[in-house]
């Protein structure tokens, strides 16, 4: 495989993992990374008609599509625009959330790797991927959460044995990432540590020092919903209700003093999940060739 004199990184998510806010992040100091030699693509990029990584790199052809205007190689390096590290962040590369309802939402990307690995091939370079893992109640938490926003209204019994705990399997995600030649390296950072390792995480991505460069806005993305917006849309649904009643709910019942945010889970479960993600982490960080990103403090 061929390594140009320019790297490329790949910020893959996970979903629910603080992804929009490093991506808002990176995107509004693009010019400053430009200058730097560093250039960045994000969702805004790879979102419109037409533009995503797949049909950019002619990873899903279509039929009766007409002659590709150019090869995967040279559409990277049109996009490389000469910089020294170009970097990709979309986290559906590797698979959604957007699951019909009442199916199960596969938090473990069980093709994740072909994935990486096919646009990997297709450029002819390696790839820099880098993950970032949360705890797996939090996550399933903020999951049902977007499932409700989405207009997938059910039962949370129902969405906890679709989704039990131990499907989030964060060391065998990374293990069969780490496991192809095309991954050249992989950087793993957990969500609770992202504030801390910001500057970190930044600079890791870029390849270069950027921490003066790329500052983290401020304000709050994809915030959760209360427990009383979540109890609200449930009984409306049931009583025949339909439309954006998430959103409605969330508008008159926001997180705050008055109404804390959802927790569908026991003591007992996020004491299972806690443990589990610990040791989740010990095995990540025992892997060679993977580098687990960790705050000072620690």
């Amino acid at each position: 495989m061929s390594n140009e004199d320019f790297s490329l990184a790949f910020h893959i998510g996970a979903h629910k993992t603080a992804t929009s806010h490093l991506q808002q992040s990176m995107q509004k100091a693009s010019d400053a990374l430009n200058a730097l030699g560093v250039r960045y693509y994000g969702p805004e990029h790879f979102r419109l008609p037409g533009r995503t990584i797949s049909a950019l790199f002619g990873l899903r052809p279509r039929e009766g599509a007409g002659r590709i205007k150019r090869t995967p190689k040279e559409q990277l390096l049109l996009m490389r625009k000469g910089a020294d590290r170009v970097i990709f962040s979309e986290e559906n590369f590797i698979g959604t959330l957007a699951n019909p309802r009442r199916t199960k939402v596969e938090v473990y990307y069980p093709r994740a790797e072909e994935k990486i690995a096919r646009l990997s091939q297709a450029v002819d370079q390696p790839i820099d991927v880098f993950l970032s893992i949360r705890n797996p109640v939090a996550l399933l938490n903020s999951v049902y959460s977007q499932q409700l926003l989405g207009k997938k209204i059910y039962a949370l019994d129902e969405f906890h044995a679709l989704n039990p705990i131990q499907s989030v399997d964060w060391f065998d995600l990374v293990r069969r990432l780490r496991d192809r030649p095309e991954v050249n390296a992989l950087t793993v950072w957990a969500y609770e540590d992202y504030n801390d390792l910001f500057p970190q995480v930044c600079s890791a991505l870029a390849g270069v020092d950027v921490g003066r460069h790329v500052v983290p806005i401020k304000r709050r993305i994809n915030q959760r919903l209360s427990a009383e917006a979540v109890a609200h849309t449930l009984a409306l649904y049931q009583s025949g209700e339909r439309g954006r009643l998430a959103q409605a709910a969330r508008e008159a019942f926001p997180v705050g003093d008055a109404y804390p945010r959802f927790d569908g889970y026991s003591a007992d479960q996020h004491a299972q999940a806690a443990e589990q993600y610990k040791v989740q982490i010990a095995q990540i960080a025992a892997l060679d060739r993977v580098t687990l990103l960790t705050s000072a403090c620690e």
